[in-house]
């Protein structure tokens, strides 16, 4: 996995090419702010986050936001790579293909209703696929080259 930058929100100023005065200005705070947010002593609101990725280009600036905002997010949400389109996609499509050779195994240990102490092996690793396949399309969704 990529390392996530070290300032996310000095990562969006860096990659728009501003200074913070212009950056302030585009965002439409104050340069306080920007330094406050650059230094990690304040987190910006999402509404300003959502400037920053739009204005950047950076789209996953939001999702790295929301996983530094909440330690339930980091714990929940999986790491997110900022890759190039075509990588992204077919990142998906190997994670979807891999899911095909057992959604046989889903339907027989969920058609009850309950997984049972003797399934639960084999639910954790149907989980751990799906986790792969929630993981790749959010990496589709904030590739490189992507709307």
């Amino acid at each position: 996995m990529e390392p996530k930058p070290r300032n996310i929100y000095k990562t969006a100023r860096t990659v728009a090419g501003l200074t913070q005065e212009r950056w302030a200005e585009a965002v439409g705070v104050s340069v306080d702010s920007i330094r406050g947010y650059e230094n990690g002593a304040v987190i910006p609101t999402d509404e300003t986050v959502r400037a920053m990725s739009e204005i950047s280009g950076l789209s996953p600036l939001s999702y790295w936001h929301l996983c530094n905002k909440s330690k339930l997010a980091a714990d929940v949400l999986p790491e997110v790579e900022h890759l190039p389109l075509p990588q992204a996609a077919l990142q998906l499509l190997l994670a979807i293909d891999d899911f095909n050779g057992i959604h046989g195994d889903l339907i027989r240990l969920a058609a009850d209703g309950q997984i049972s102490s003797d399934e639960a092996r084999d639910w954790a690793g149907i989980v751990r696929r799906l986790d792969g396949i929630v993981q790749a399309a959010l990496q589709l969704k904030v590739a490189e080259g992507g709307a």
